[in-house]
């Protein structure tokens, strides 16, 4: 460690803010050797309160933190004559930027370095020009090259620079990205209406954030938090700059608490979840309301003659069909559990909804899907239960699917095979 001011630091008066209880209690124990007048909180709103009783010179402070964030207390603190030390993991991406922009006085990686982090403190404190002391230019920016998911286009969207980390993410060399545009990157599941809001938004001058899915090398699939600032010259727009976090895994685990497992349809958790939010889309809307509730004809005999993991691909083949029925954004199929299914749908009147199930209904028999211990007919058929309500007759849920369940019993009794009207349908 390089020779320190000792005097200076033992007059010192510095104020360290950190959640992380060992952590903090390592710093405090190694910095207490120098400096006297050491004051410790475990949140940014502790921190401020102590910052008003003690004015220190310095303030050392983690970025994320319950309670009220490293940065949010640096923007209620009074910055003048006062030098700031931002602490963070290299995960902290957004408020790492963030902290650029509040212009801190240096900024280091976790896990600290003690002995840089107390030269530090001595520099500032023996220098009378402490707000000039910005982290090194060609530091900041390898960090951000490796770190940060950064992307450059001119105003016509067409890429000029990326990070490293950029490429790493979406497999391509950087040579293979300047002059492209983002399309490349484009999956199909995105709506066509994303980009053209996306596009209104920045070309108005403002800032357009979205959580993006990417279909990057090798049809590889990712989920990026984007943020896309528009870069003014002379009033004019020069270049969107686009900042990425990766969030696929947070997705991935989405996707699995909302799916069922082995169909790939959604499952009754997020029936549950969703449907008072479209019952109120379609009543804002005027619309209609349709559940189709499904049930697999003779299953249990089908299982007992070709054996379960037969059974399980006759499921599968069935959720296929579904899916490929449902491809509108407010369409819902969902695997209710065991051998039932329900379809949602909307915007559709009784006569366009009754064709519609009754399609659905033929599309599974002619899979031709052997079922030899069926008693309507040789192949693997369902039977499904309709109700369809208009926005001035829809109560809730609850009643919706008693209606279409009983409409469900009927189709079952009846001979099978077929779909069943409900006569609470209006």
């Amino acid at each position: 460690m390089k020779e320190i001011n000792k005097d200076i630091l033992k007059n010192a008066t510095i104020l360290y803010v950190e959640d992380e209880e060992l952590i903090r209690d390592e710093v405090e124990y190694f910095l207490s050797k120098y400096v006297k007048k050491l004051y410790t909180a475990a949140n940014g709103e502790e921190g401020l309160k102590l910052f008003d009783e003690v004015k220190p010179d310095i303030v050392i402070t983690d970025i994320q933190m319950p309670v009220m964030s490293g940065l949010e207390m640096i923007k209620s603190m009074n910055r003048r004559g006062l030098s700031i030390i931002v602490t963070t993991a290299y995960s902290d991406i957004d408020f790492f930027l963030e902290a650029i922009e509040l212009k801190v006085d240096k900024f280091m990686i976790k896990p600290i370095d003690l002995s840089e982090l107390l030269s530090t403190i001595s520099d500032f404190l023996n220098t009378s020009s402490l707000q000039n002391r910005l982290f090194e230019n060609e530091k900041l920016l390898d960090i951000i090259n490796e770190n940060v998911l950064i992307s450059i286009t001119d105003k016509e969207g067409v890429i000029v620079d990326v990070s490293s980390a950029f490429c790493h993410f979406v497999g391509y060399e950087k040579s293979e990205l300047i002059g492209k545009t983002h399309s490349i990157l484009k999956h199909e599941d995105n709506p066509d209406s994303l980009y053209r809001h996306m596009w209104d938004t920045i070309k108005a001058g403002n800032i357009f954030k979205a959580e993006i899915k990417n279909k990057c090398r090798g049809d590889k699939v990712s989920w990026s938090k984007i943020t896309i600032t528009p870069i003014l010259k002379n009033g004019e727009i020069e270049n969107y700059i686009a900042i990425r976090q990766d969030i696929t895994n947070k997705k991935r685990l989405e996707e699995l608490s909302i799916h069922d497992d082995m169909t790939g349809l959604y499952n009754r958790r997020f029936l549950n979840t969703m449907i008072d939010k479209e019952l109120r889309r379609i009543k804002r809307e005027d619309s209609t309301l349709s559940l189709l509730t499904i049930d697999v004809d003779y299953f249990k005999k089908y299982n007992d003659t070709y054996g379960h993991p037969s059974g399980d691909v006759v499921l599968s083949e069935i959720a296929k069909v579904l899916k490929s029925h449902t491809k509108r954004a407010t369409d819902f199929a969902f695997r209710m559990g065991g051998e039932e299914f329900a379809i949602l749908f909307s915007d559709m009147d009784i006569d366009k909804a009754l064709e519609y199930a009754k399609h659905i209904i033929r599309s599974i028999e002619n899979l031709k899907i052997e079922h030899k211990g069926s008693a309507c007919s040789n192949y693997v058929t369902i039977s499904g239960g309709l109700i369809v309500q208009s926005s001035q007759y829809l109560e809730n849920f609850k009643d919706l699917y008693k209606y279409s369940d009983e409409a469900l019993y009927k189709a079952k009794t009846d001979g099978k095979n077929q779909v069943v009207l409900s006569d609470k349908s209006q």
